[in-house]
């Protein structure tokens, strides 16, 4: 079965993240940096928000330190 994730944010197509295994990412400049991990669910973020975006739409979010963020990319 083949199951498409998509941006709650700006709904375009969740991209697989070569830095991190079982992440997906989306690199939108509208909300910046998103990244879903698809073991739990979650979505990690910068931006307080875009955090509070996505647990108005009822999702699981942490906030994350930008430093640690910039490292990856």
């Amino acid at each position: 079965m083949w199951v498409e994730f998509k941006c709650p944010i700006c709904s375009q197509e969740l991209k697989d993240d070569r830095d991190l295994a079982n992440f997906l990412v989306c690199k939108n400049n509208s909300h910046g940096l998103l990244r879903f991990y698809t073991g739990d669910g979650c979505f990690f973020t910068t931006d307080h928000k875009v955090a509070e975006a996505l647990l108005l739409k009822g999702r699981k979010v942490h906030v994350s330190d930008p430093k640690g963020f910039a490292q990856l990319e």
